[in-house]
């Protein structure tokens, strides 16, 4: 069974996404902020994460940036009402996808399953961010 850890500081989005996720036959873990979430990445292992990014305390993205740190290669799915965040600041690009917060999980859920896909062909799939060359060079 495919474990996504679901990160947001609101109890009532966590809730509503976790039961609309385990209909879809995911086991889903919550967290409340960023430090909670690396805290759980270990006992729980994940096979995908969706993080809020306008959190108290460890923000989304800088969980992120901590999960990709940790070689964990799983995706990550930014999933917020502020996607300039994701076209504009660079620790976006250690995401999969940034998909808009919105009461129909339609989108969220087709982003989950293109993005589970991607993982197990080892294909790069990145949806709403930037390319992931910008700020690289090559020699």
């Amino acid at each position: 069974m495919t474990t996504i850890l679901f990160v947001d500081d609101h109890k009532n989005i966590r809730e509503y996404c976790r039961r609309e996720l385990e209909e879809e036959g995911y086991r889903v873990f919550v967290a409340r902020d960023g430090e909670e979430a690396i805290r759980l990445m270990g006992s729980v292992r994940p096979d995908l994460f969706i993080l809020d990014i306008r959190m108290p305390g460890i923000n989304g993205l800088e969980a992120a940036a901590e999960i990709r740190a940790r070689q964990c290669d799983e995706p990550i799915i930014l999933f917020t009402s502020y996607d300039d965040a994701c076209t504009r600041d660079g620790r976006a690009l250690c995401a999969t996808a940034c998909v808009e917060k919105r009461e129909d999980l339609t989108e969220l859920k087709d982003v989950i399953v293109a993005g589970l896909r991607s993982r197990r062909q080892g294909l790069p799939y990145r949806l709403g961010l930037p390319p992931a060359s910008v700020g690289t060079t090559t020699s």
